[in-house]
């Protein structure tokens, strides 16, 4: 059997969905005389049919019995960032070093630092990000307690202004969801609680169309299907979090409540105008980043003399141990 017949053959299993997932894996093994090139040709595949689900794919990945696999196909999918989401990959990629060591392990990290961007790495490891809106670049925030809709629900805003440092209000972390690869809870560092997609509505846009609060309830108990946001990606660096629940995005318009405070909202999708979809764009951003990682992405970047000032100041730190990075909490 040729590359190119397994590689359909497990393509058309991996489409059956759960039923299929268990006869992809046993024909990849049984027929596949090198897996690494099997893999090559099953994404390469993959990547001009487009038929394979994200997270059908990546149930495969992590179905494969030795870790060298696992991490030589997050390569592969991670070198067609237009084909599968890098966030998603990165996940995949992050728990299988939680269970490799020495050069197995290498080479996930090798995989880990030269393939993923640092709001990649923040997003799969669930560390502090920063979210702005597309729009002027204002940061997105949870509010004190005066600033609360209610004894129950805290509020999120955008910040107009050069935001500085209160308390860790702007500072947000993704966790993974059960529902798909690429939903996520938003909680809030300062609040400890969850960004949701509230049913309380607000006035209506100047077209007529419906808009909800987003809220951040107090408490840290775990959300319901309100709280699960899809992670989209854009164009230029640009995300939506979508709300498959309400069926509306995460979406901040260019009024200012107060002249220095946007609010922040839900509202549905509207493909044909350019200007209020805007109001749903995102950046994410890593709010840290250490210096090893640092110096070994500039390493990968080929900047050799910025690498090798990054590496000696992580050297001489307290975070001196390249280990430490890539540690599963």
């Amino acid at each position: 059997m040729t590359f190119s017949e397994l590689s359909k053959m497990v393509a058309n299993h991996l489409v059956e969905g759960e039923r299929g997932q268990q006869k992809a894996l046993e024909t990849f093994l049984q027929c596949s005389t090198d897996v690494e090139k099997a893999l090559e040709s099953l994404f390469l595949f993959e990547l001009k049919q487009r038929r394979v689900s994200q997270d059908a794919m990546l149930k495969f990945v992590k179905s494969l019995p030795q870790a060298e696999w696992i991490i030589f196909a997050c390569d592969q999918m991670l070198q067609a960032p237009d084909r599968w989401s890098t966030w998603a990959v990165a996940i995949v990629l992050r728990k299988c070093m939680a269970l490799t060591t020495w050069k197995t392990l290498l080479l996930a990290e090798v995989c880990w630092s030269q393939r993923l961007s640092f709001t990649d790495r923040a997003i799969a490891s669930s560390t502090p990000v920063r979210i702005s809106s597309a729009i002027g670049g204002d940061t997105l925030y949870v509010a004190g307690q005066g600033y609360n809709h209610d004894k129950n629900n805290r509020s999120p805003f955008c910040w107009r202004n050069q935001w500085e440092y209160d308390n860790k209000k702007e500072l947000w972390r993704l966790i993974p969801a059960p529902t798909g690869s690429s939903d996520f809870y938003i909680v809030s560092v300062y609040a400890e609680g969850y960004l949701c997609a509230s049913n309380i509505s607000v006035a209506n846009d100047p077209d007529g169309y419906l808009q909800k609060k987003a809220l951040v309830p107090c408490g840290n108990s775990p959300p319901d299907a309100t709280g699960i946001w899809r992670l989209v990606t854009l164009e230029e660096d640009k995300y939506a979090f979508y709300n498959a629940s309400q069926d509306t995005f995460l979406s901040c318009p260019p009024d200012a409540a107060d002249g220095y405070r946007r609010g922040v909202i839900t509202s549905t999708f509207h493909p044909l105008d350019e200007k209020r979809s805007k109001h749903r764009e995102w950046e994410i951003t890593a709010a840290t980043m250490p210096l090893m990682e640092t110096g070994i992405y500039d390493f990968f970047e080929k900047n050799y003399k910025k690498a090798s000032v990054q590496t000696c100041q992580a050297i001489k730190s307290p975070q001196r141990i390249v280990r430490k990075f890539f540690t599963i909490n």
